[in-house]
């Protein structure tokens, strides 16, 4: 084989190389910008459920200042109540006050456990939409951590490429 042959048949290996080269590089590429667009689902899904726990905080405390106001309505109701049946058995009978502010009382029980029980449903409505945006950032956050090894993956064959050019332009002479 002529010296020409020879170089004619490394340009082609090397228009080869390169291609493939070009290719592992474009690979590459496209699964590392699948790795960052998995990186953004993954931070934007952590980010609502962060929000959504703050959220519940706050509904939480609110909870439980109408719990609190709910206990206390029903410590006074229970007071006015134990001070009616005790008038009952001292013989008075008129105690349409104190049943009106037992009554009152009452109603205040009921206001405030209700209000609680609905702030208690928003607060488990929430901690499923927690528990949903924490599953869906692990699972974007496993995809970009696959994503990041099929990029390591090509960029290994990218290396490899780039040092078999390497190594057949080494092999041809100086002066071409």
């Amino acid at each position: 084989m002529s010296i020409a042959d020879e170089i004619r048949t490394l340009d082609k290996i090397l228009k080869e190389k390169n291609a493939e080269l070009n290719t592992h590089k474009k690979a590459r590429d496209k699964f590392h910008d699948n790795a960052r667009d998995s990186q953004v689902k993954r931070d934007n899904f952590r980010r609502m459920a962060q929000d959504l726990m703050k959220v519940n905080s706050e509904l939480k405390k609110e909870r439980n200042r109408y719990n609190e106001l709910t206990r206390e309505a029903k410590s006074k109701r229970e007071d006015i109540k134990i001070r009616i049946e005790e008038l009952r058995a001292d013989g008075v009978r008129d105690l349409d006050q104190l049943k009106a502010e037992r009554d009152s009382y009452h109603r205040q029980v009921i206001e405030y456990h209700g209000k609680s029980q609905d702030i208690h449903a928003r607060i488990e409505e929430n901690s499923g939409k927690i528990d949903l945006y924490k599953n869906m950032s692990d699972q974007a956050h496993e995809q970009s951590l696959k994503f990041r090894e099929a990029a390591d993956r090509e960029h290994q064959e990218f290396v490899r490429c780039l040092e078999e050019i390497r190594s057949i332009k080494d092999e041809l002479p100086d002066d071409l």
